[in-house]
């Protein structure tokens, strides 16, 4: 897991994208030093979500 401030994200969007996509690996975003964002792969996303159990949250 990476952790970036929101102007790194915002000077090289694309290349922590497509690191993302390649690795799978999540990147925390933060603003003034408080986490704002977590991005992960779609794929990881479906991945995790696939593996929960069915009945999962239906309580």
């Amino acid at each position: 897991m990476k952790v970036i401030s929101e102007r790194a994200l915002k000077e090289r969007m694309s290349d922590y994208f497509r690191e993302v996509e390649a690795t799978g690996e999540e990147l925390l975003v933060t603003k003034d030093g408080q986490l704002v964002l977590k991005i992960i792969s779609y794929h990881r996303y479906f991945d995790e979500i696939e593996s929960l159990p069915k009945d999962a949250g239906n309580n």
